[in-house]
């Protein structure tokens, strides 16, 4: 654990045990979210208990391993929220744990990309939520939210807005291509922004389908639909174009809601065609998928079990 002395002095962890089982808490938040949203079904493009959606190379099996494989990493990501004294440097610790978690995701799967998105979300959610746990603050989702935007601070700008001059020898990401192509700004911008996705369309969706009397199952294939009509999720756009996302995809999930989701024959028939579509044209809107995971961990983060 090394050197915790300077954080022991403090009231709000009188010992070791203590920060421990913090820790622990936020990382269980975490793997619910994980775990709720690789059971939620039906899921439109994506991997469920149905089918494999747009994908030939996973499946719900292997969506399982690879959850698995990530439970200690989120452990790891939330310990250094509680412990890191330089929020300065957190992000480049996170980054560097990121990429061990990474390696042991790639050993399980066979080098298949099954959840590298959702490690770099999911860990700023548990290292922030460890971060305000340590300065005493509850992590509810605005709090959340803002500390992840306070360690994200500028990554757009150092990341993406030199794109133009980098070495062009250089491989670029999935992500930095779809910037200089459409100006999107990715992961990093709605990490940036502090998950106004999560914030202010997930979460309350999935509050409200609950507050109905829906199912947990039935008001994340909501939260999912929410997240799906405005999210720029780059997954989409690699897998279609800008066009497909704004025109076809986003209104397709928005209809959904409208014609009642979950709650209506009409909504259960348009989410199957909304499945079949993402299907036909090969989308898999995998980074909507990261997002819903996102928030139901900050749906159990705000519940008082940290």
């Amino acid at each position: 654990m090394g050197d915790l002395s300077w954080i022991q002095g403090d009231d709000i962890f009188p010992d070791e045990d203590i920060l421990l089982e913090k820790a622990w808490r936020i990382t269980d938040c975490a793997v619910k979210g994980m775990l709720l949203e690789l059971s939620c079904t039906p899921k439109p493009g994506l991997v469920d208990r149905q089918n494999n959606g747009a994908n030939h190379d996973m499946d719900y099996d292997l969506f399982t391993l690879s959850s698995a494989s990530l439970c200690s990493g989120f452990f790891e990501f939330s310990k250094m929220g509680i412990t890191t004294r330089d929020d300065g440097i957190l992000l480049e610790q996170l980054r560097n744990e990121g990429i061990k978690v990474e390696q042991k995701m790639f050993r399980t799967t066979g080098g298949i990309n099954t959840q590298k998105g959702l490690i770099f979300l999911m860990g700023l959610v548990c290292a922030a939520a460890g971060n305000l746990i340590r300065d005493g603050r509850p992590p509810l989702p605005c709090n959340v939210s803002e500390r992840i935007a306070f360690i994200t601070r500028d990554i757009c700008e150092r990341e993406l807005s030199a794109l133009n001059s980098a070495d062009p020898g250089r491989p670029l990401t999935k992500g930095e291509k779809l910037h200089l192509r459409y100006g999107m700004r990715g992961i990093r911008g709605e990490a940036e922004d502090g998950l106004p996705t999560v914030v202010h369309g997930g979460l309350p969706e999935l509050h409200a389908s609950l507050e109905s009397g829906m199912s947990m199952n039935d008001s994340m294939v909501h939260a999912l639909c929410r997240i799906m009509s405005i999210s720029e999720d780059t997954n989409v756009v690699a897998r279609s174009d800008y066009i497909t996302l704004k025109k076809e995809v986003q209104p397709m999930a928005e209809d959904i809601l409208r014609l009642g989701g979950m709650r209506t024959e009409k909504g259960k028939k348009a989410i199957q065609d909304m499945d079949r579509y993402l299907i036909e044209k090969n989308i898999n809107p995998g980074g909507s998928a990261d997002l819903l995971a996102v928030t139901c961990a900050m749906f159990y983060l705000e519940s008082g079990e940290v």
